[in-house]
Formats: structure tokens, sequence, C-alpha cells
């Protein structure tokens, strides 16, 4: 299973693995409480060390606090970059399966490639099998590859074909275990009735070029870190999410 590129921050380290000189970070943090101690400036560190080793407490609370502080902020600033661009994640032209006119909706970003795309796109299946008021916006985000970007395009070029042929394209390509190469793409174009060699002559094409270039400059004006991406309920979420969660988040409109 291929690495994701999106990074989970890890836990924060106990506090008395800390190493001295971080004591030093979080000293305004507490001068009101240490203002009481009769201290020289060269004490000051120790003092520090001292009150937070009998108080570790006090530093967890602080740190729980600032780490709900700066989520609020982030999603805040993830809302307004969604109000900002709403009308390019959710234009018109997008491809897109399930209910056309629901409010239900979820945006993916993702890469032909991604394993986790993979994972993700049964997920989004189910959801749309078993309630028929759930649009799924897919956003080509190709980041692994040149042969995603090669597998975007012709997704791209089969939706202006037709768009039924669109979607069975997209869930044969993502229900394939392993590497999409020339014969299984072959296969899958013989299947659709579509020719390889017109999804060659049009792949260039200054349209399809910009299409492309849209859902990518997209992605990075919403701070994506990679795929797969979600966009639900005005809210960002970075990396795989399970059917549940997705479902929870919608019901939560």
């Amino acid at each position: 299973m291929a690495t994701p590129l999106w990074v989970q921050v890890p836990p924060l380290a106990p506090i008395r693995k800390m190493k001295l000189n971080n004591y030093t970070l979080i000293a305004f943090s507490f001068s009101i409480l240490l203002s009481g101690f009769n201290v020289r400036g060269d004490d000051i560190e120790g003092k520090i060390k001292d009150f937070i080793l009998k108080n570790p407490e006090v530093i967890i609370e602080s740190l729980q606090k600032f780490e709900v502080k700066k989520e609020n902020e982030k999603k805040l600033e993830n809302k307004n970059k969604i109000n900002t661009l709403s009308k390019q994640i959710y234009n018109s032209e997008s491809l897109f399966e399930g209910n056309k006119l629901s409010n239900k909706i979820i945006v993916e970003f993702f890469d032909y490639n991604c394993s986790y795309c993979r994972r993700a796109h049964q997920d989004l299946k189910k959801i749309i099998s078993e309630d028929k008021n759930i649009k799924v916006i897919y956003k080509n985000y190709p980041i692994l590859s040149e042969n995603s970007i090669e597998l975007a395009k012709y997704a791209l070029i089969i939706s202006e074909i037709d768009k039924k042929k669109f979607v069975k394209f997209h869930n044969l390509i993502l229900t394939n275990k392993g590497k999409i190469n020339d014969d299984i793409l072959i296969s899958i174009l013989k299947e659709l009735n579509i020719d390889k060699n017109y999804l060659e002559n049009k792949i260039n094409d200054e349209e399809i070029n910009q299409k492309l270039k849209n859902d990518i400059d997209l992605a990075r004006n919403l701070g994506l870190r990679g795929t797969p991406a979600f966009i639900i309920s005005d809210e960002i979420f970075f990396g795989y999410i399970d059917k549940d969660d997705m479902v929870s988040i919608l019901n939560q409109q």
C-alpha cells in the first residue's frame, strides 16, 4: 500500500522528556505565575523547570487549549476558503456521480494511483447506493505520477463523450488492484467501446489541459496536501475518512 502524502502530527512528547531549552520557550506564558518568585536572571530557567515538573497539568491544559484554538482558527480559515471558491468547487461542469440536484454533497480530490483513494471509493459507492439523495463531485488532483496525469485527462475526455461512460471508467480504474498498465487500460476502454487512439489524439487539447489545471489550481488554493481530500459541509478533511464518518458529517447539515 502506497504511503499517503498527507501527514499526521505525532502526539506531544511527555512533559518529562522535554529538553531543557524547551522550557524557555514557554517562559512568557508563565511569567505571571512566576512573578512571586524571588529569582536572579540566571536562575529563571531552573525555577521554570522546577515549576513545570511539579505542575505538569498546567502545561498540558495550556497546550490542549492552544491546540483547540488553532484547530478552530484553521476550520474558520478553511470555511472562508470554501465560501470564496464555492463556484469552482461546486460548478455544474464537474465530474460527478449520484443525484445531480442534491444539496447533500461530498467533494473528493483524488489521484487514480492513490491506494487510499481506492479505499475511499468503496465507501463512496456504498453511500451513493444507500442514499439516492447524495451527490459526489470528483476533482482530479494527479500528484503521484505522469500516469496519474494521463488517466485524469482520459477521464475528462471520456466525460465529454458520455457522462455515464465516465462514471463506469472511474469505477473500473479505482476498483482495479495495482497500477493501471496499457493492457488493463485497453481492456477497460474496449469494455466502454472507446477508441484509445481518439483519447491519445485529444489528450493535449487546450480545453482538456485547462480543465485539469483548474482542478489542480483549486486544490492548491484550498491548501490540500495530498489525496484523498474531501469537502463536506463547509469543512476540509485531509486523508482517508471512512463511510460512517462521512455519513455522520453529511447528516449534521
